[in-house]
């Protein structure tokens, strides 16, 4: 089996594509496997790898960077802090009711909208344990790419 044989450009760029919200792993591997013909349990671990860094820094100072943009007077700031705090309030009531179960979910599902960031903006907002939140978070992030993987090997087989 060949792993690990990727040149260190394909590496970053997929690393890299894993690591943008929204797009995350749902991107990241397609786009690895299908585009750049890298072996499936290599972007598989580059992937993860990639959309967890951001992860840590979401929890840990998301609160102070909304806080910051929603009193700055720059209009796309307040927008896009307007932007995220919808999305706590769209989601709130069910991370509320489930806790880190919830959390989990939504990073678990493979749609655009959720995953790693959404759900760490989550935890964030709704003051969930760093240390009980990060690891629900790449639990999630796993088995949304192990979804993203079998829809992948899918898609290349029927090819």
């Amino acid at each position: 089996m060949e792993i690990f044989i990727s040149s260190w450009q394909h590496v970053l760029t997929v690393m890299f594509i894993s690591m943008l919200p929204i797009v995350e792993v749902k991107g990241s591997i397609p786009f690895g496997v299908l585009t750049l013909g890298m072996p499936l349990v290599e972007v598989f671990i580059i992937a993860i790898i990639g959309s967890c860094i951001p992860a840590p820094l979401i929890l840990f100072f998301i609160k102070k960077v909304i806080h910051r943009m929603q009193k700055s007077s720059i209009k796309v700031f307040n927008k896009a802090s307007n932007f995220l705090m919808s999305k706590v309030e769209k989601h709130g009531a069910k991370v509320r009711k489930w806790g880190y179960l919830a959390i989990f979910i939504f990073v678990a599902l493979p749609i655009p909208g959720t995953g790693v960031w959404t759900g760490s903006l989550l935890a964030a907002m709704m003051d969930l344990r760093v240390k009980y939140a990060l690891p629900v978070i790449v639990a999630g992030n796993i088995v949304a790419s192990l979804c993203m993987i079998f829809l992948t090997h899918s898609i290349k087989v029927a090819m």
